[in-house]
């Protein structure tokens, strides 16, 4: 059998990917998952969603050197792509803003914003568990935050997975900051609250 060679991180490789990839404001896996159009037309989200040849959903990790990969999303498909490794997924920020959002993935972010949306909150998915490196990424950004009195929500999903992140970024949070978890009451994620509340209020509105 041949022998397997680890997937090495190619930068270069995942740049030239990126550049041929298109920024979107609407995609019908998104729909789906119950985002609507006003969320990713938000300012907070505008270049930050893309699309590839193959109409998958792609959201970009970045490091401090700028992309370093990118998680693809369909409805059938997820995948992390090859020769890339994660960073952060985030939205926009502004210098007004005071709340900070940590969520697994840019889904729980695009719909814990659209459940509460937020003028002055800045968003950040890790992609599941955390490594060093997006330990390392998350201090610098806290520091920061820290600094001007921000506040730092953690969002991750309401199971030991999500705890096990919420410590770690408890860990590596500034000793005086402001700090808190929020879970959805009865889901696992945000993206389940937020199909849930979309249920909802459909079965409102046939009434």
């Amino acid at each position: 059998t041949p022998k397997l060679t680890p997937s090495s991180p190619d930068r270069h490789k995942i740049i030239t990917q990126f550049e041929a990839f298109k920024a979107i404001v609407t995609h019908p896996y998104l729909t789906q998952r119950g985002i609507s159009q006003q969320t990713t037309n938000d300012p907070r989200f505008q270049g930050r969603i893309y699309t590839d040849s193959r109409n998958n959903v792609i959201f970009p990790h970045a490091d401090r050197e700028g992309v370093c990969g990118y998680e693809l999303r369909n409805q059938e498909f997820k995948s992390f792509s090859k020769g890339g490794i994660k960073g952060l997924w985030a939205s926009n920020g502004s210098p007004d803003d005071t709340t900070l959002v940590i969520c697994e993935s840019p889904l729980d972010c695009l719909s814990y914003h659209q459940l509460f949306p937020d003028d002055t909150t800045r968003y950040f998915a890790t992609g599941g568990t955390l490594s060093d490196k997006q330990k390392t990424l998350l201090k610098g950004v806290f520091d920061k935050f820290h600094n001007k009195g921000g506040h730092i929500m953690i969002a991750t999903d309401k199971d030991e997975a999500g705890k096990q992140i919420e410590q770690e970024l408890r860990n590596i949070s500034p000793e005086t900051s402001q700090i808190n978890r929020i879970v959805p009451r009865h889901h696992k994620d945000w993206n389940e609250a937020l199909m849930a509340e979309i249920r909802r209020q459909r079965k409102q509105e046939q009434k």
